[in-house]
């Protein structure tokens, strides 16, 4: 609130800040106002009001033209500036009419231009009419605040602001405006920097990804990296990444499958589990049809054998890519077992054993008779009737090996069943262990596939050794591998997809063994359902890891981001080297960080670290933060015009317009006022 028994002679103190505006008086124990230094108004309303800062309720508003008075951090929009000053001046209460009848105190950036003071002298002396204006450096000031005798003091000033970086040697109070360096980079930089990186990361939430979102992640989940190279290595540690990131979540909408009560989770669960049911009859009646019309196809070539046409049965053999007669007929019995068993488990009941034809005994009367007492027809004809005959002594051995596996499984569920009747709770751990141990043989072959294509993995050498050792056997003898069974194991040992013939059966063993549980077990039912939700609030959620160290770590290396300019440090050094070693040492025992960006944790403990680097060995140095980065130059300035100092270096209204708006009474916290163009005396 507004004093009224401090009307005229209270300063108002204004930190005129690029990203945030402090003022208030210098009676205050704070500034009475902080807001974004920016101004914004309705696109295509010619006669909407104009909001400055606070009032501006959301800043990236698609509707909003937000304007600054700020280039960088040099004041060149003085409309905008002054609507600010209109903004500062009506919430402190300036209530006489026409003019502010109280002094005022305004920072400034490090060499400010005379013209630039000159447009604000002018505004405030000509617009407000203000009795009195000082200006000062907002670094100094905040220097003032933190020094107890600032007026003798040396130091090195880091002035981390919102778009530039100020490095300012201070030597007996006075600062050396010849040796101030600027970096071109600030906070604005590294909000931006955050930005690019998560939109890159998270394309799918590129527009939710704001600069003013990104601005909240950098101001507080950033930190700087001590030593920044060790600390990059350490994200690589799984642990390390679990322990230290940051999971952010943006805002999102709920499904309203969240908000179900129980008894409509239960019904959506269990028409889940019926569209489950569906989609594996659906993937089991394709491959039905799919293994029938193999079968046909394999089937018709037969025929072709069987009518004497052997020519057309080898180019039909060579289509199919079987190299014989008896290969043809192991892969018609294979398909014939997998379509009666396929068929059988889409129509729920036991698969037909197809039974030996005895009715037409077949004829080989050529089979015993010795090649030389035969024609040439005669021996074309025998050796038709052996593929015929191996072809169905084939088919015979393959129905009653399908007998036996099939009387072998009724029997597994016969005990299976009866022990589901009498030891329910029994039955379902050995299910569940049973397909426990399918899924552990699955993931162990995928993982030993994958392990294959490396090739300085433990499987992927055993299997060049293994290679090694068959092409060393077969040097000095005939190739015989595979006439045994024993060679399979070699076979899907050294194979790259580890050659898994079963496979399918086993995915199908699976499939009977989960429709089982999803019958029986309700727990199961429970946990396929919750695999099948979606998470949408793990979509919407941002994993803030090595973006923490890595845009803070612009202030040091701002080549990161493609600036040719130097890191704090390295300028810091550049500046210390253009004095003597006893300067130097003077400057470096005080070195102050202030700003916003000396909030960041641990900027302190890496100066003193590149100190350390950087400084001869075993001498000393000092490294200090100011007590509030923000706004101690405020304070500074406040605690300034309370001073004796303040009438001697402020300019009246009387020298303004005696002497002009580029006048300036110089002080140990101010700019030194140099005439632009510099006039050579002849």
């Amino acid at each position: 609130m507004y004093d009224y028994s401090s009307k005229g002679g209270v300063p108002i103190v204004i930190d005129n800040g690029c990203y945030q505006c402090r003022a208030g008086l210098a009676s205050a124990q704070s500034p009475q106002l902080i807001f974004k230094n920016i101004t914004a108004k309705q696109r295509a309303r010619k006669e909407s009001d104009l909001l400055v800062g606070n009032d501006i309720s959301n800043i990236e508003a698609v509707r909003l033209i937000t304007r600054t008075q700020f280039d960088r951090n040099i004041v060149t929009q003085y409309d905008v500036q002054e609507c600010v000053l209109d903004y500062i001046f009506g919430h402190l209460g300036c209530d006489t009419e026409g003019f502010v009848d109280h002094p005022v105190v305004m920072t400034e950036p490090v060499c400010n231009p005379n013209y630039c003071r000159q447009q604000m002298s002018e505004l405030l002396f000509e617009c407000y009419h203000v009795p009195r204006v000082a200006y000062g450096i907002d670094a100094l000031f905040s220097f003032y605040a933190n020094n107890p005798n600032p007026e003798t003091a040396n130091g090195f000033v880091v002035s981390c602001g919102y778009q530039m970086i100020h490095l300012l040697p201070v030597l007996n109070g006075r600062l050396d405006a010849q040796n101030v360096r600027r970096i071109n980079l600030g906070g604005a930089q590294l909000d931006s920097f955050m930005q690019r990186l998560l939109q890159l990361k998270y394309p799918g939430h590129f527009t939710a990804m704001t600069l003013s979102r990104a601005e909240e992640l950098v101001h507080n989940h950033s930190h700087l990296a001590v030593d920044y190279p060790e600390e990059l290595g350490k994200w690589i540690d799984h642990d390390y990444y679990d322990e230290n990131v940051h999971k952010i979540q943006l805002p999102f909408t709920n499904l309203p499958g969240n908000q179900l009560s129980a008894d409509q989770q239960r019904e959506r669960r269990e028409q889940q589990i019926t569209r489950l049911k569906d989609m594996n009859r659906k993937k089991k009646m394709e491959k039905l049809a799919t293994e029938e019309r193999k079968l046909q196809e394999l089937m018709r070539v037969q025929e072709l054998l069987e009518d004497e046409d052997e020519e057309a049965f080898s180019r039909a053999l060579e289509d199919i890519e079987c190299n014989s007669a008896e290969d043809l007929q192991a892969a018609v019995n294979k398909l014939t077992v997998s379509v009666q068993w396929h068929k059988a488990k889409v129509l729920g009941k036991d698969p037909p054993v197809e039974e030996v034809e005895v009715k037409k005994e077949p004829v080989y009367d050529l089979l015993e008779i010795p090649d030389d007492q035969l024609t040439t027809d005669q021996l074309v004809a025998k050796r038709r009737q052996k593929l015929l005959k191996n072809a169905r002594e084939g088919r015979i051995r393959a129905q009653v090996l399908q007998r036996d596996k099939r009387q072998k499984e009724i029997e597994e569920e016969n005990k299976l069943e009866q022990r589901r009747l009498a030891d329910f709770s029994g039955w379902l751990a050995e299910v569940r262990t049973q397909r426990q141990k399918l899924l552990d043989a699955r993931a162990a072959r995928k993982q030993k596939k994958s392990d294959m294509a490396k090739r300085r993995t433990f499987a992927s050498q055993q299997r060049m050794r293994i290679i090694s050792q068959l092409a060393e056997n077969t040097k000095k003898k005939d190739d015989n591998f595979g006439q045994n069974d024993a060679d399979w194991d070699v076979y899907k040992e050294i194979h790259p997809e580890n050659a898994d013939s079963d496979s399918e059966a086993e995915e199908e063993k699976i499939e009977e063994l989960e429709s089982k549980l999803r019958d029986h077990d309700p727990e199961f039912q429970k946990e396929e359902f919750e695999v099948e939700v979606f998470d949408i609030a793990e979509y919407y959620r941002l994993h803030l890891a090595v973006e923490r160290i890595r845009v803070p770590e612009l202030l040091f290396q701002p080549s990161m981001i493609g600036l040719e300019q130097a890191g704090i440090m390295e300028t810091m050094d550049y500046i210390l080297k253009k004095y003597s070693a006893e300067d130097q040492n003077r400057l470096v025992q005080h070195v102050f960080l202030t700003g916003g960006n000396a909030m960041f944790k641990n900027f302190k403990q890496r100066v003193e670290h590149e100190l350390l680097e950087m400084r001869p060995f075993q001498s000393t140095f000092g490294v200090y933060t100011a007590e509030n980065p923000v706004i101690d130059s405020w304070y500074g300035a406040q605690k300034w015009s309370k001073s004796p100092q303040f009438a001697v270096h402020s300019v009246s209204r009387a020298e303004y317009e005696e002497k002009g708006g580029e006048y300036l009474k110089a002080s140990h916290i101010s700019n030194w006022y140099t005439p632009t163009p510099v006039l050579v005396q002849k």
